[in-house]
């Protein structure tokens, strides 16, 4: 059948498709499941991410479950000079995306950095991006930067973060170069 003759025109002069004609509109949200049921993990991953790539409102939406993990969102900087910022985190890290937070933590006394610091992006992205290269030069130093939850737990040995003390502060315990109570 022709389809002009299966539109009708509303009281408002808005054309509109006859019910029994095929609009992907008309999909429920358990019809749009039951098609998505049929496909593997590998090949729903392959669809979202083409449709993210190409369709930004597909990206808000997978952005904005995303971004409701700060774990996913924030980092660990290690290796950090002592006369490092957070200033000058914040410029290195913004050209990776908008940040939520950046902080060099200092010690009490010196006012000094401590070696360390992080940073929460406010999107996922700018965390992935990030860490596409963990190993940065900050203020003439190599560092390191990693997800912030992966904490100790990481990398080989007991992992990830290493203690930059001289000498153990009080209470520390360090095994193989890290400190496992302050974690510097």
């Amino acid at each position: 059948m022709d389809p002009i003759k299966k539109r009708k025109i509303d009281d408002n002069g808005v054309v509109k498709a006859e019910p029994d004609s095929f609009s992907p509109l008309m999909l429920t949200i358990d019809d749009a499941r039951k098609i998505l049921e049929c496909f593997t993990h590998d090949q729903l991953l392959e669809i979202v991410q083409n449709a993210l790539l190409r369709h930004p409102d597909v990206l808000d939406a997978v952005r904005s479950f995303a971004d409701r993990d700060t774990t996913q969102r924030k980092l660990f900087i290690r290796g950090l000079g002592w006369e490092t910022t957070t200033e000058k985190l914040r410029a290195l890290f913004s050209s990776y995306g908008e940040l939520d937070e950046a902080v060099v933590i200092l010690d009490k006394v010196t006012g000094k950095s401590k070696g360390y610091g992080f940073i929460t992006f406010k999107h996922i992205d700018g965390a992935i991006l990030a860490l596409k290269e963990p190993s940065k030069k900050i203020d003439g130093r190599m560092t390191v930067t990693q997800l912030a939850a992966a904490g100790i737990s990481g990398g080989a040995g007991l992992g990830g973060w290493w203690c930059w003390r001289s000498e153990q502060c009080s209470g520390c315990v360090v095994e193989e170069d890290l400190c496992l109570k302050c974690a510097i």
